[in-house]
């Protein structure tokens, strides 16, 4: 019997996290918002200065031609990723996933798709980073099989040409298992009944896959749209990692424009309102999907 001395005990165990929340969570929300209207270079925050909407005008309407340039052609380069994600990871998923279901050899092939959810990201990113050297795995590949006019001579990464493709290759295959695993879980979710009662009415096996499996899986196919676009936006550890935005930004992405405005040019305010309207780009994009997808669902 619960009584009126102790009802409030539950709650004093959710304390600690509420706290945390609060201290950490929306504390930092809060003071990253008032930071973009400021000037700070992270130090004092006495010197603060408070600049109203100019961060805002210094890399959205050229105030600052060149931070400008570097916001929007990172963004150009995040939305590359998202697009390619999209059209490669969510198909490429869902094949593997029909292969994974009806083939006997599922536990071993698990291992290999679910790889890269349990390696370490750190060490896998030095991995790619080495097969894109120069003297690397990939040009070794292209002279071996004869395909010299292939090779880079200074690397997949060492090219301001190829560097954002190397980036695009990292993060499609560090994107495939999480995509895999939601397919996976979906196909084996359907009642396989619906396909017994089809087949006795005469339905192909293309029919089966138009009629019953593709509609069943839409709403998957959203949540996995969602996880690309928004994971595409927040790319930051593979690119810092492997090419560190260059050479010449030419593989900068959001994360590490972010990243070198607050913590190498010391420019906070700065940093934070270009993270805030990435924010809300990857917001309005997540909108505009869902809106597209439940039409369809």
């Amino acid at each position: 019997m619960v009584t009126t001395k102790n009802k409030w005990v539950p709650y004093l165990f959710l304390l600690p996290g509420v706290l945390l929340f609060l201290g950490v969570g929306v504390y930092s929300v809060g003071f990253s918002i008032m930071l973009s209207f400021y000037n700070w270079s992270g130090i004092d925050f006495s010197t603060a200065r408070f600049e109203g909407l100019a961060n805002f005008r210094q890399f959205l309407l050229g105030d600052d031609p060149i931070v400008t340039q570097n916001f929007y052609k990172a963004l150009l380069h995040n939305a590359l990723i998202a697009v390619f994600q999209v059209i490669i990871v969510v198909p490429v998923s869902l094949v593997l996933a029909f292969t994974l279901q009806n083939t006997k050899m599922a536990a071993m092939y698990r291992t290999v798709y679910f790889l890269p959810m349990i390696a370490s990201g750190v060490a896998i990113f030095y991995v790619w980073k080495g097969l894109f050297e120069p003297a690397g795995a990939l040009n070794s590949l292209f002279q071996w099989i004869g395909l010299d006019f292939l090779v880079i001579p200074g690397g997949m990464l060492g090219s301001s040409s190829t560097s954002l493709t190397g980036i695009i290759l990292t993060t499609i295959w560090g994107g495939l298992p999480g995509t895999l695993i939601l397919y996976y879980a979906g196909l084996t979710s359907i009642d396989p009944t619906l396909y017994e009662a089809a087949s006795v009415d005469g339905a192909s096996k293309t029919t089966l896959i138009r009629k019953i499996t593709w509609p069943l899986l839409k709403p998957i196919t959203l949540i996995a749209v969602i996880q690309m676009i928004n994971g595409a936006f927040q790319t930051f550890e593979n690119v810092f990692i492997m090419t560190g935005g260059g050479p010449g930004g030419s593989s900068e992405v959001i994360g590490t424009l972010v990243y070198r405005t607050a913590f190498l040019d010391n420019d906070y305010g700065l940093a934070s309102a270009i993270g805030w309207v990435s924010f809300l780009v990857t917001g309005v994009i997540a909108i505009f999907s869902i809106r597209s997808f439940q039409a369809d669902i």
